[in-house]
């Protein structure tokens, strides 16, 4: 009830030339929209997650609609700095990705640079050095693909389950749990998808192949960094800890991978999925990080910490109704939950558990 409300409300300020109003007044100007994506794709993981991915026709859209506003669309680090200095332009907005999925190359980065728009790329960047497919969304495509057949896998569950919904989840968590006990590498999480694969009569060579679900490789990293893609961190290995010495561990593999990938000024963060605790905020700063962003629905203002700063997620449910109202600031000012459970909860889902838990596989650097 109460978002129905929401989106009647904000159909009607957008209709009457109320929230065009109120993106061309001081109020908005002191204020800073920043937008987040994971995954612009083509492919039929929009399907599967919606919430994770945007189809590429959507995503250009958006980008429309940013430049028929009017919005001045800056680099993170100008934006938080004429923040700070109360300098931002008219409707200032900031586009933000997360994770660093293979389809940003090919499919995102072509978009934004026909609108002259940049972009901030929070890379998580175990995969990138491994180049295989990101072992739980690709777990979870995989059961989707396979919907409605029975699985027999005695090694992993003693029972057949039926791939609906809740068996799908249920031989997920198992065969999830199973890699952890195993303490598999990557490349043996790999051989586990594959024989999952089999088992469903699916072409994993050819979903290999399609990288649907593949991070940028370092080559592309590199690229997109010279290109002028501001690459910065979003953990090793997509988690964080409560023990600050994991933490900084985390952050730390992070930037030199980053710096090896072309990042020379690696001083921002994203909280993986958004989750964050005061001590974490610390902790950054005593890592020398100058700015962290969340999930958390909002325009930053002046006055917002540096190292918690708000962020919409741009992603199913989100209408192209509240999208024009975040545009403006009007779906700032309308009552919300304080989360949006329907689209961080999904993406959390298979973004929490997006890179390996355990330590002993870590990256060579050079």
């Amino acid at each position: 009830m109460l978002h129905s409300i929401k989106i009647a409300l904000l159909a009607g300020a957008n209709a009457c030339g109320l929230s065009s109003l109120l993106g061309s007044c001081s109020w908005r100007q002191k204020r800073l929209l920043i937008l987040c994506y994971h995954g612009v794709t083509k492919s039929e993981v929009q399907q599967w997650n919606p919430s994770l991915f945007m189809h590429a026709d959507v995503f250009r859209k958006r980008m429309s609609l940013l430049q028929g506003a009017n919005c001045n669309v800056l680099g993170l680090a100008e934006a938080l700095n004429r923040l700070a200095d109360g300098t931002l332009p008219p409707r200032s907005v900031v586009l933000t990705f997360d994770d660093g999925f293979a389809d940003f190359n090919n499919v995102a980065w072509p978009i934004l640079r026909d609108f002259g728009f940049p972009a901030t790329l929070y890379l998580t960047t175990y995969y990138v050095f491994r180049n295989l497919p990101v072992f739980d969304p690709a777990l979870d495509f995989l059961l989707w693909k396979g919907r409605g057949q029975e699985l027999t896998w005695s090694e992993i569950n003693a029972r057949r389950v039926l791939l609906d919904p809740a068996g799908r989840q249920q031989i997920g968590r198992s065969i999830q749990a199973y890699a952890l006990q195993k303490k598999l590498t990557g490349t043996e999480k790999d051989d586990l998808l594959k024989d999952l694969a089999d088992r469903l009569g699916l072409d994993y060579c050819a979903f290999r192949q399609s990288r649907a679900l593949n991070l940028l490789n370092k080559e592309e990293a590199k690229r997109l960094s010279a290109e002028g893609v501001d690459l910065q961190l979003h953990t090793h290995r997509h988690r964080t800890s409560t023990y600050q010495s994991r933490f900084s561990q985390e952050v730390l593999e992070n930037r030199d991978c980053l710096e090896i990938l072309g990042s020379s000024h690696v001083e921002h963060f994203c909280y993986p999925s958004g989750v964050y605790r005061e001590e974490d905020a610390q902790w950054l700063q005593e890592s020398g990080i100058k700015s962290a962003v969340t999930c958390k629905a909002g325009l930053a203002e002046p006055g917002s910490s540096a190292l918690s700063l708000p962020r919409v997620v741009d992603a199913f449910p989100l209408t192209k109704t509240e999208f024009v109202g975040w545009i403006y600031g009007t779906s700032s000012l309308v009552p919300r939950r304080t989360q949006a459970p329907e689209t961080i909860s999904a993406v959390e889902e298979v973004a929490t558990e997006l890179l390996p838990r355990h330590d002993h596989e870590r990256i060579a650097l050079p």
